[in-house]
């Protein structure tokens, strides 16, 4: 079970890195609203990750 959550943390992450890669294209574009959604889907994406791949300590 730990190898599938970290397989989908990677896959969030890579979620998260194209995300801002077509945000940044977006902005380049003058497409406001859609680099606005793709940062924040990006943003939402690599915070999921992190959250995933955090070591959780033993519970109380």
């Amino acid at each position: 079970m730990s190898r599938a959550i970290d397989v989908f943390a990677i896959l969030l992450l890579l979620a998260a890195a194209a995300a801002f890669g077509f945000g940044i294209y977006a902005l380049g574009n003058r497409q406001d609203f859609k680099a606005l959604y793709l940062l924040l889907v990006g943003a939402l994406a690599l915070r999921a990750s992190t959250e995933l791949l955090r070591p959780r300590g033993s519970g109380s």
